[in-house]
């Protein structure tokens, strides 16, 4: 084998070498890019509801939600007056509780649900009595401490009975509006006619239902508004 046959046999194992590393090169960008696609939403999909407990701690009801991570800030909630709740808003949170609901019976609480909806869980505390609460992160729990619950006087059972008598008119519904909210979120808002309209929120099957007592839809607000433009889940109103 001559010199010329040995020069060009080199130079195509030095072509096939270049091509060769070409190939690793794209398919370990392509594998790093892949990578940090979807470490965010592995990240985000990981954090679950674990556990939900309660307990008294010197005198004061203390609910426990547990999760496989720390949050990042304490989630978002709202309270009910009628039926008697609490509901607090986990989103990119699972429920990994292995059921939706949670007996407690412990003080002025009744039972926690535990239900999740898509990438989002709520958890809603059924209540005896309507009360406060406030809510801390410790490690990777979070932590629900509900207010005592005040023991009427006389004078403040009699002004009690006194609103439920009143409470029993059926009270109009003042507004609907629908909103478009952060991350292409549907946000409907309902004007009431005062805050002492109970509300009742509950799931049937895939539907949420939200429920008004004691009020009517005026004929002004009996429409059907198409919100498809807005770009949310939402439809129609």
């Amino acid at each position: 084998m001559n010199k010329q046959t040995w020069a060009l046999e080199a130079e195509a194992m030095r072509g096939g070498l270049r091509h060769l590393l070409g190939l690793v090169l794209r398919c370990a960008s392509l594998m790093v890019a892949l990578f940090a696609t979807t470490m965010p939403l592995m990240a985000q999909a990981q954090n679950a509801i674990q556990a939900v407990s309660g307990s008294v701690q010197g005198g004061t009801e203390v609910i426990r939600i547990d999760l496989a991570e720390p949050l990042a800030s304490v989630p978002t909630g709202f309270t009910i007056q009628a039926p008697a709740r609490i509901a607090l808003d986990f989103p990119g949170v699972s429920n990994s509780v292995g059921r939706s609901a949670v007996d407690l019976n412990l003080g002025n609480l009744r039972s926690a649900n535990v239900v999740q909806v898509g990438e989002r869980t709520r958890v809603v505390l059924n209540l005896k009595t309507p009360t406060a609460y406030k809510a801390e992160i410790k490690g990777k729990s979070l932590l629900i401490i509900l207010a005592p619950v005040a023991v009427a006087s006389p004078s403040v059972a009699a002004a009690s009975v006194f609103a439920e008598s009143r409470n029993r008119d059926i009270l109009p519904l003042k507004d609907i509006d629908f909103r478009r909210g952060d991350d292409s979120t549907g946000r409907i808002v309902v004007g009431l006619a005062n805050n002492e309209v109970g509300v009742d929120i509950h799931q049937q099957g895939k539907t949420l239902v939200v429920e008004f007592l004691k009020t009517a839809l005026p004929e002004g607000l009996r429409r059907r508004l198409d919100v498809a433009d807005f770009g949310t889940p939402v439809q129609t109103v």
